[in-house]
């Protein structure tokens, strides 16, 4: 029987597809019992982790579909490592809630955001899991710690308000995922960002540590 690398945080059981995780989850910068924190399960989407992935390392959908107003170029913030990815994001949503957030891509399949909503922080983590071949399902663990003197009401006040602005952005998102196509030699200098995300994920480690007790 092979049994895969597991720890649990921040309320989830998290499995590594190998023999030794390449990475370790990582922390937020609070305690748990200084925050209020939610947990959510999706239904399945019919799409690839790491596809869901390369719609948010696609810089140029923060403008179109989400019509983010952006104080700088995220592209120039770029960060690429062996085992994650990522950008800085502060922008405007929609003349509404300004985002100043830390986002990064951890293996291919975890989505990680750290910063401030409105001058507010909070995190929003969304691991996929993988249910089938060609299929995904978000798991979003989101939070935020609670002020000097604030009350556990307030505090999910401002969660509603966090949950609002992040679903909006997944709202449009979904309807576009299903229909991403990606061929070689079509992309841009505009899609720089996901270029190297696409070189990224075809660079990263495949195994199969329990093929031998799969039937």
């Amino acid at each position: 029987m092979f049994r895969f690398p597991a720890v649990e945080r921040h309320g989830i059981v998290w499995a590594f597809n190998g023999e030794e995780p390449l990475f370790d989850i990582p922390h937020l910068p609070y305690p748990e019992e200084e925050m209020v924190v939610r947990r959510t399960v999706l239904k399945e989407m019919p799409v690839e982790p790491w596809l869901v992935q390369a719609h948010t390392m696609d810089l140029q959908h923060l403008s179109l579909p989400h019509d983010f107003t952006l104080d700088e170029d995220p592209n120039d913030s770029v960060r690429v490592g062996p085992y994650s990815v990522g950008f800085d994001l502060r922008a405007r949503l929609r003349g509404g809630p300004h985002f100043d957030v830390r986002v990064d891509i951890h293996g291919t399949n975890i989505f990680w955001q750290t910063g401030t909503l409105d001058g507010r922080w909070f995190f929003w983590i969304a691991p996929l899991a993988i249910p089938g071949p060609g299929r995904s399902r978000a798991t979003f663990v989101y939070g935020a710690r609670r002020e000097d003197g604030e009350d556990t009401a307030a505090t999910e006040a401002f969660l509603d308000r966090a949950r609002t602005a992040m679903m909006a952005l997944f709202d449009d998102d979904t309807p576009v995922l299903g229909t991403i196509r990606f061929r070689p030699g079509l992309l841009t200098h505009s899609d720089r960002t996901l270029a190297r995300y696409l070189e990224y994920v075809r660079k990263y480690p495949r195994d199969n540590p329990a093929r031998a007790f799969l039937t």
